[in-house]
């Protein structure tokens, strides 16, 4: 590095001077196509202190769009330099049954209705980056009525190749791909669908991870006495809402969208309960993940005071409860940036993720023998579900002893010195006689073995 030169983060979107002393946004892009190019949109606005901050904030917007793959050019630029590039042809895919369309051509048309509030952001999201990133260049031109098991045993090959996990691969073929083909088969578009002919070997679903009762209180402690960067260098400050947020997590088992689309109007502290009708992801409001979301979620005694501060009196029944150093929503993705940064300070390990706070309150809980009924209802997720990933964390010391006990009772006991006898004479055969004894040699307590005492 050149010495006198900072270290300096890239940014998605900049903001530079014109030689007519104008402001312009200059960024990096994909076309409809594919097809990555730089744009440079001049706004009308001369180069001064107070046009550059507004134009610098509206670069931070674009620049946070671009990074998460939700840009869309049309929206900030309807007039702009490349707006024909965007803009939809007159004739549009599938106006007539049966007909014969390219990947590319279809996709163009698809993918405009891929946004809320029509589907979630980060679907929508994953959609435009599988399709530009690794589908359209390699079979764009592909005829969606060509399209065989061939081309998708390529298109997988070729992206194990590029080092990609194979939960990326299948997201990108058996998902995203799949998604598209599907759609263009609706609007009576001649298609071919190979998609059932692809073998995959089995997923690896990872289990819960939860945190110790010990790590969690030691998490909230660093939260609640962390100090935080707002302004100048120096200038540091407790944030309360963000302990607020975390002990909310580990003491409902909501999920961090749910937690953050919560408004003063969906909090009740004399009822005791939280009111879950919407979730928030990458900026964009949509409804709960799935029909058993939509609940009211009860509060202990202890997070009702927590909560307390964060709901004054006369506060907007739309105004968010939970919002950052910059007074603004909070959103899962950066918070979940805060909880493994103090996952590190602690020397927590294995690092979790934000979900592991919903798993953390699910297996203390069963661990604590609640109701599965009331915990399904609490936490949206359905019995059969939570059985499936957190069963093990059913059991207690006291519930196994008793099981173990009544095995133990249906075997015929065996003395030790008829062990012996049995074991030193091959001609006497061992049967159903011969007992093991069924000790156990640790009681469970959700989360470590303890071996007894």
């Amino acid at each position: 590095m050149m010495p006198g030169k900072r270290n300096r983060k890239r940014r998605a979107c900049s903001v530079q001077r014109t030689r007519a002393g104008l402001l312009r946004f200059r960024f990096r892009w994909k076309l409809p196509d594919g097809r990555a190019c730089y744009f440079s949109e001049a706004t009308a606005l001369p180069d001064n202190p107070a046009n550059r901050l507004v134009v610098e904030k509206q670069a931070t917007v674009i620049g946070a769009e671009i990074r998460a793959g939700i840009f869309d050019y049309l929206k900030w630029f309807p007039g702009g330099n490349r707006s024909k590039d965007f803009e939809a042809p007159k004739k549009p895919p599938g106006s007539r049954a049966g007909e014969r369309l390219s990947i590319r051509d279809y996709y163009e048309h698809w993918i405009r209705d891929k946004a809320p509030p029509n589907v979630r952001a980060s679907l929508g999201r994953d959609y435009r980056s599988h399709f530009c990133n690794y589908i359209l260049d390699k079979f764009g031109d592909v005829l969606l009525s060509d399209l065989s098991l061939a081309h998708l045993e390529d298109l997988r090959t070729s992206l194990r190749t590029r080092g990609l996990s194979e939960k990326t691969i299948r997201n990108v073929v058996d998902g995203s791909f799949r998604a598209m083909v599907r759609d263009a088969g609706r609007d009576d578009i001649r298609v071919g669908f190979p998609f059932a002919r692809v073998r995959w070997a089995e997923k690896i679903i990872p289990g819960p991870s939860p945190l110790t009762d010990e790590e969690r209180d030691r998490v909230l402690d660093y939260f609640k006495a962390k100090r935080w960067k707002v302004g100048g260098f120096n200038d540091t400050v407790r944030h309360y809402p963000y302990f607020a947020f975390l002990y909310t997590l580990f003491f409902t088992g909501m999920r961090p969208s749910e937690l953050c689309a919560v408004r003063i109007r969906s909090v009740n502290l004399k009822a005791g309960s939280i009111q879950v009708d919407r979730s928030r992801h990458l900026g964009v409001e949509a409804a709960p993940k799935t029909q058993r979301a939509r609940r009211a979620v009860r509060l202990t005694g202890t997070n009702i005071e927590v909560l307390k501060p964060l709901v004054p009196l006369r506060a907007h029944p739309d105004d968010y409860v939970f919002r950052n150093v910059r007074r603004e929503p909070i959103e899962p993705a950066n918070f979940y940036d805060l909880f493994r940064d103090a996952q590190r300070a602690l020397e927590i390990s294995p690092l979790r993720d934000l979900y592991s706070t919903k798993d953390t309150y699910i297996s203390l809980a069963l661990t604590n023998g609640v109701s599965l009924t009331w915990l399904s209802e609490q936490t949206g997720v359905a019995v059969a579900t939570i059985l499936k990933h957190y069963g093990r964390f059913v059991h207690s010391s006291q519930s196994d002893a008793i099981e173990l006990a009544r095995i133990d009772r249906e075997q015929p006991s065996l003395e030790a010195a008829e062990f012996e006898h049995h074991f030193g004479h091959r001609d006497r055969p061992i049967g159903k006689n011969l007992r093991f004894s069924l000790v156990p040699v640790a009681s469970p307590t959700g989360f470590e073995p303890v071996l007894p005492t």
